[in-house]
């Protein structure tokens, strides 16, 4: 059993809904045999348990229901952390008032000790603990109360050589999915060196005459750093926000996805702040209607045509 086992299971089960819209009922408080109330420790639960690593009695034998119960058990078991690792579970606490709010699992770090992805069950954009649905989120580590490592056996974690490889995951994962994304690659920063990511290593090796192995040494990563110094115009505008395409994750993601639900009634999208497939529909379905550059690329104009004038 592993790290990337956990987050494997996790997303697999993102975008499931609890069903009906508002009754907190989902096959996990199905499982945990507490059905019908808020459900995202009973969520990290579940997915702990589907990977091999069952967390054991907390608030039942299942795990934990209540944010608060598992932190004064971990706190009391010396198991917080100011280190996490992907697949560590993280407690919030939205208004720094010393309450457990909400939970997920720890995925990687955007930008180390400010910011980073989890993923959580019971959320939305706009309600973070009661949205009903398990989602892949981006959160502050100012929002955070703690983190938590349970005991979780660390494998394929720690890169063989400094080579870093398909399979591996982690902060360094993260820090080279940064900079290919950085460079223009589309690819999502997840911290997990899955087949995207492979895919892209590949194609930078064989844009640069390389042999397409798939495996990032230090040459490569000083390769990665040479080309985004000589960059900065493009590293500037995804920064900025002033182009943004398929690939893309965060703020200015969500603020276009709810510009597009605004003024694009006919083709909805999910605002959770990954343009995917169905954002880029979406998006140029919009641009054809206002006769606008069909690229699916939110440029200058379309961004104007949408109401948003600066990201």
């Amino acid at each position: 059993m592993s790290r990337q086992k956990i987050l494997e299971t996790a997303e697999s089960q993102n975008g499931i809904k609890e069903s009906p819209a508002g009754s907190n009922k989902t096959k996990y408080g199905a499982w945990y045999g507490l059905n019908g109330v808020k459900w995202c420790a009973i969520f990290v639960s579940w997915v702990y348990n589907e990977a091999g690593h069952p967390l054991g009695k907390i608030d039942t034998l299942k795990g934990y229901q209540s944010c608060a119960s598992g932190y004064n058990f971990w706190k009391k078991k010396n198991m917080l952390t100011s280190s996490p690792q992907p697949g560590d579970i993280v407690l919030y606490d939205w208004n720094g008032d010393g309450t457990c709010d909400h939970t997920g699992i720890f995925i990687a770090w955007i930008n180390e000790g400010v910011s980073f992805f989890a993923w959580e069950g019971n959320t939305a954009v706009g309600n973070n603990s009661d949205g009903g649905q398990v989602m892949r989120r981006e959160r502050k580590k100012s929002t955070v109360k703690a983190f938590v490592n349970p005991g979780v056996i660390d494998t394929v974690l720690t890169p063989v050589n400094g080579v870093l490889k398909k399979g591996d995951i982690g902060a360094s994962v993260t820090a080279l999915q940064k900079k290919l994304y950085d460079l223009g690659y589309v690819l999502v920063v997840d911290g997990d060196f899955g087949k995207e990511t492979d895919k892209v290593v590949k194609q930078f090796q064989q844009d640069k005459g390389l042999e397409s192995d798939g495996e990032v040494t230090s040459s490569l990563m000083s390769l990665l750093d040479e080309e985004l110094a000589s960059h900065k115009v493009n590293s500037s505008k995804i920064t900025t926000g002033s182009f943004i395409k398929k690939g893309d994750v965060g703020s200015v993601v969500i603020a276009l996805q709810n510009a597009l639900n605004k003024k694009n009634v006919a083709f909805p999208v999910t605002v959770d702040g990954v343009f995917g497939a169905e954002t880029f529909k979406s998006l140029k379905n919009f641009q054809q209607s206002q006769n606008l550059k069909v690229d699916g690329i939110a440029g200058p104009e379309t961004l104007k045509a949408l109401g948003i004038s600066k990201m």
